[in-house]
């Protein structure tokens, strides 16, 4: 299992993630080269995908570090990101056994009828295996380790459910796919009672900052790729000193262009992926629906279809001077935001249909969860620590590490403060979790009743 498990991260997303797809759909029943066809848009919409946010990344790097460096910031652990959390996930010792874990507890939760999420998006387990290496890590018990990752899971498969009408509605999926990202599944639940919290603050519930509303209002200025720009600029004038003025503001200006490219490159790229997905998923659900004719069944994909839109890209952009700002200022964080900085897309998806696309909403709900994730990061530096320099890559003794995800993950927090509890917190986390979908899903079947009608 260990020399698949590598081999599998060896290959990356581009090529795994396809190659799951193909097989897929010709267990469906579709033609060969239908299936390489959709098999092959879909690698080359994660390959422009990740050139997209590599681009970002790289072109913000410089202002990022100088940003950070600015505000005199002495933060001792590295935020390393979630492609190294990744490959320390898949390679550690639940990354072995996390695909055929996580496999059999969505058919058992989908024969229970606790949920109606079928996931693919197989390669994103790595979270659920690196969050799982971290508590072991940190409780000295790999069983609970195990626990993690399947309880993780289970949360991410509820949500997927919870949030799979929003998403089709909002983001103009295709019917019956869902988001089972895990991470962004985290962040899902967070979005509903913050919601709640800003329709009853009197003026704040008045604001209604959108993508749509700020282009109305200006303009050309409030176009996705003039906003990136003027963030771009922004950043790049705080972030890269004045000790050579005319080099500062080339160099803005120039990261101001890269962002506005980013702003126009990421829908462009998702919607490659889409072309890809779409046979898949009518496939699937064709399949499904006659297996069981009285549900709506999803499959469950990456959070990678929706990250283009422009209500999310304007909060996550926000978010990468606002958190290195926050790390700075908050007494007893040691965490540096920077390998996840450009990754907040994916964090923050499914939480902008619950917001209706407000801008502000979702920045300031993000803002405080990851706020106070950066305390759970630093409680997890230690154990993040010692997985990463036995299973991970490019680690240095004497170098402390941590990351967003999945150190400062609410549910890594959650799941290491129940190991000191034993089997019975996860036992009861468990039966928690199951409770909430079976509620969610009879919530739903009432409401599609009445819809019905």
């Amino acid at each position: 299992m260990d020399i698949i498990t590598h081999f599998i991260n060896d290959l990356g997303n581009f090529i795994f993630i396809p190659f799951v797809f193909l097989i897929v759909m010709l267990l469906f029943g579709r033609p060969l080269s239908e299936c390489i066809a959709s098999a092959m848009k879909v690698g080359i919409g994660f390959i422009g995908l990740t050139m997209t946010i590599n681009l970002m990344l790289d072109k913000m790097q410089p202002a990022i570090k100088g940003l950070a460096e600015n505000t005199g910031s002495s933060l001792n652990t590295i935020d390393v990101g979630g492609a190294a959390t990744a490959v320390m996930g898949f390679g550690s010792d639940l990354g072995a056994i996390v695909i055929p874990l996580c496999f059999a507890i969505n058919i058992i939760m989908l024969f229970l009828r606790l949920i109606d999420c079928v996931n693919v998006d197989l390669f994103n387990l790595h979270q659920n295996a690196s969050m799982g290496a971290i508590v072991a890590a940190f409780s000295g018990s790999l069983l609970y380790g195990i626990l993690t990752a399947g309880l993780f899971h289970v949360w991410a498969l509820i949500a997927a459910d919870l949030g799979a009408k929003n998403n089709e509605e909002y983001f103009n999926l295709p019917e019956g796919v869902s988001i089972s990202h895990p991470v962004a599944n985290t962040y899902l639940i967070f979005a509903y009672p913050f919601n709640w919290l800003f329709d009853r603050i009197p003026g704040f519930n008045k604001l209604n900052v959108t993508s749509e509303t700020i282009q109305k209002r200006f303009g050309i200025l409030g176009d996705p790729t003039i906003v990136g720009f003027f963030i771009g600029v922004v950043l790049g004038l705080f972030g890269f000193g004045w000790s050579d003025p005319y080099k500062t503001i080339i160099s803005s200006l120039q990261l101001g262009m890269y962002i506005a490219a980013v702003m126009l490159l990421l829908p462009k790229m998702t919607s490659i992926m889409m072309e890809g997905l779409v046979p898949l998923s009518k496939a699937a659900r064709k399949k499904l629906v006659k297996r069981f004719p009285d549900r709506k069944i999803t499959v469950g994909m990456d959070t990678a279809l929706i990250i283009g839109h422009p209500s999310v890209i304007a909060p996550a952009l926000l978010l990468i001077p606002t958190m290195l700002i926050l790390a700075v200022i908050l007494p007893g964080n040691t965490v540096m935001p920077l390998g996840d900085l450009s990754q907040f897309v994916f964090f923050i998806a499914c939480m902008v249909p619950v917001f209706k696309g407000n801008i502000i909403r979702t920045w300031l709900a993000a803002t405080i969860c990851f706020g106070g994730g950066l305390y759970i990061s630093t409680w997890m530096a230690k154990p993040t620590t010692e997985v990463f320099l036995k299973f991970g890559a490019g680690g240095h003794d004497g170098v402390m590490y941590s990351s967003l995800n999945p150190s400062a993950n609410p549910f890594t927090g959650l799941f290491a403060a129940t190991t000191n509890v034993g089997v019975i917190g996860f036992i009861l986390i468990g039966l928690l979790l199951i409770s909430i979908g079976y509620l969610l899903k009879r919530k739903r079947n009432k409401t599609n009743a009445v819809k019905s009608v």
